[in-house]
């Protein structure tokens, strides 16, 4: 049994390290991973010695089979969400049927080696039915074996979780890096700090604030409102004017102005920033929650949540969210997207912010199904002939679909992009589906124009979250000619475009200044004439702030001089990506930790309404 017991623990532990490197861990250079992974495995094997001997090789081959199916749904998750899962996130799970034929892109050709070891493990157990096996111990031997197996795991994973927790002090408190604390004490460790966090939470309950709490979160919005400036460019701009917000599935800023085989990928946004106001260092913030985090970033300017999306575990909270905001100043308001209502759970978050209608897949006719859904061109068309039966003042908030992941129904774009040598390629087909989304939005534009409506209305395009997962990276250096896409051109190029028109061109212009989702709402409003320092807002007007910045979720963060890799204890300058004492940045760092925190803690213990008395009473 001591042989099979061997080959199940270094098969596991070739399968784990091999996981590790395919979420961007190292194999071997990380000694807490080592010892932290071979603790988890005693751990996981102490009871093998008090089973029943016919049942013994049976529970190996079902641990075998628990560990390959978590690994192989977290590498899956990785690949799409660059993240890996969470058990909160779990409850997100009903929706893998909806997008079944993008997780079935996600498998590679290689996934097969998380099974291999089964070829070794079964054989084995015919030969132990045939009695091979005739050694036999005592009660007592078989169970000290179990105490000293499950002692020597614990205190190796300990060690391991330890050797992080030293390193990155808080860590496992906040989870703000999810894929880096697995990469460093394993993915069993790592599944089991969050089930303990997880049950842990749920015995206790939500954790109630204490009044010092709730003043420090009140004194920080205050401070915060203390640094708006009494004039304020662009202030009232648009005041009373229609709004249409277009949020563009996985639409990144690389496309923008960059041509293939000398064709214009995006032709008619090109032409569209000309006579906007572009963000070109506008960062994608969103998190596990994709798209619905990027709708709770722009409408809410909170960020998202360390696990799982706010659309899914807290869609009853109270919002000020910018529908409300905008329905108060006299404004209709009405969410649309061509895909299921129940969908990220929209049904139920709309209406909550404050959207008095949401257009969906069920008022639409299905006259051009491409991909997942509705067409972006007839999405758009059916959606204009709706907002002419709406009262003016509104505010619009569309949500495209056809450039979602995988990118691969090209035959319904009929070559309208030549990528020559990257036809049928990850990266041409991913090319191809923006070109169609930039020629739909091409159509909205135009169509806005000829009808006289442009001249009464903002419009404010931006892209929902990356479009190239860092799996796909290879294929971005190349297209981007960048020799080495190290982590700090990575994080770099996690851009999305943010293009705002007002009517007749005013402030038309490149915007350097740093932001992200977080940013959206307050600068729309300062465009609307609406007075935000009463509103609980995290994000900063990007037309009037003299500083900018974008934070991820993990804690990494960009604003317009540095770019800080938190967790990896690296910081580089942002023009030239030389590296900077991360030591100097330290200030920074406690500054978003906080942030992060005082935002999570608003969401999970629902303070917006009170933080919002609070600040009218200032």
């Amino acid at each position: 049994m001591a042989v099979i017991v061997s080959i199940f623990i270094i098969t596991t532990l070739i399968k784990l390290l091999y996981f590790n490197y395919l979420i961007g861990g190292t194999i071997g250079a990380s000694y807490g991973l080592l010892i932290s992974s071979i603790g988890a495995m005693m751990i996981l094997i102490c009871l093998i010695s008090i089973v029943s001997k016919q049942y013994r090789i049976k529970v190996l081959i079902f641990f075998d089979g628990i560990i390959t199916f978590i690994a192989v749904s977290d590498l899956l998750f990785y690949r799409y969400f660059n993240d890996v899962i969470t058990l909160p996130m779990v409850t997100q799970i009903k929706m893998a049927g909806s997008v079944s034929s993008s997780i079935f892109n996600l498998f590679h050709i290689s996934d097969v080696l998380f099974i291999l070891d089964f070829l070794l493990l079964m054989p084995l157990l015919k030969k132990i039915r045939s009695g091979q096996e005739t050694t036999k111990h005592g009660w007592i031997y078989r169970v000290s074996l179990s105490l000293v197996l499950l002692l020597s795991g614990i205190f190796l994973s300990y060690r391991g979780i330890a050797i992080l927790e030293k390193g990155q002090p808080n860590i496992l408190t906040t989870f703000y890096d999810k894929a880096y604390i697995a990469q460093n004490i394993g993915l069993i460790n790592y599944h089991g700090v969050d089930a303990f966090k997880f049950f842990k939470e749920g015995v206790r309950g939500k954790k109630e604030l204490t009044d010092d709490e709730k003043a420090k979160i009140n004194a920080w919005f205050k401070e915060k409102q203390a640094y708006t400036p009494d004039k304020l460019e662009y202030f009232g701009a648009a005041k009373g004017k229609n709004v249409i917000v277009i949020q563009v599935e996985a639409l990144q800023e690389f496309v923008i102005g960059r041509k293939v085989n000398g064709n214009e990928i995006t032709p008619n946004l090109n032409k569209l920033i000309n006579k906007s106001i572009y963000f070109e260092n506008y960062f994608c913030e969103t998190a596990a929650g994709g798209t619905s985090d990027a709708e709770f970033l722009a409408n809410n300017s909170l960020y998202p949540l360390k696990t799982g999306a706010v659309f899914m575990k807290y869609p009853g909270n109270y919002y000020f969210a910018l529908p409300k905001v905008m329905k108060e100043q006299g404004y209709a308001t009405v969410a649309m997207h061509a895909y299921k209502p129940g969908f990220w759970n929209r049904s139920v978050m709309y209406p909550n912010m404050s959207f008095d209608k949401f257009f969906n897949k069920n008022d639409l006719i299905p006259d051009e199904i491409i991909g997942m859904g509705l067409s972006d061109k007839s999405f758009f068309r059916q959606s204009l002939d709706y907002l002419k039966t709406v009262k003016e003042p509104y505010y619009a908030f569309m949500v495209t679909l056809t450039s979602h992941y995988p990118y691969d129904n090209t035959e319904s774009y009929h070559n309208a992009l030549d990528v020559g040598d990257l036809k049928g390629t990850f990266m041409g087909n991913y090319l191809e589906a923006i070109h169609y989304a930039d020629e739909s939005l091409g159509y909205l534009i135009d169509r806005l124009e000829k009808e006289g409506m442009m001249d009464n209305t903002v419009v404010a395009v931006y892209g929902d979250h990356y479009a190239v997962s860092k799996d796909k990276k290879n294929d971005l250096a190349r297209l981007l000619n960048i020799d080495d896409m190290n982590d700090y051109m990575w994080v770099k190029h996690q851009k999305v475009p943010l293009i705002i028109h007002l009517p007749g061109g005013q402030g038309a212009g490149r915007r350097p200044i740093a932001g992200g989702g977080l940013d959206f709402m307050p600068t729309i409003l300062n465009i609307m004439g609406v007075d935000g320092r009463a509103i609980p807002m995290m994000g900063r007007d990007l037309l009037n702030s003299p500083h900018g910045m974008a934070v991820m979720r993990n804690g990494y963060f960009i604003d317009d001089d540095y770019l800080c890799l938190t967790a990896d204890g690296a910081a580089f300058k942002l023009d030239d990506g030389e590296s900077y004492p991360i030591e100097n940045l330290k200030k920074k760092i406690e500054d978003i930790h906080t942030e992060l925190d005082i935002s999570e803690k608003i969401i999970e213990n629902d303070l917006i309404e009170e933080i919002r008395n609070y600040l009218l009473n200032q």
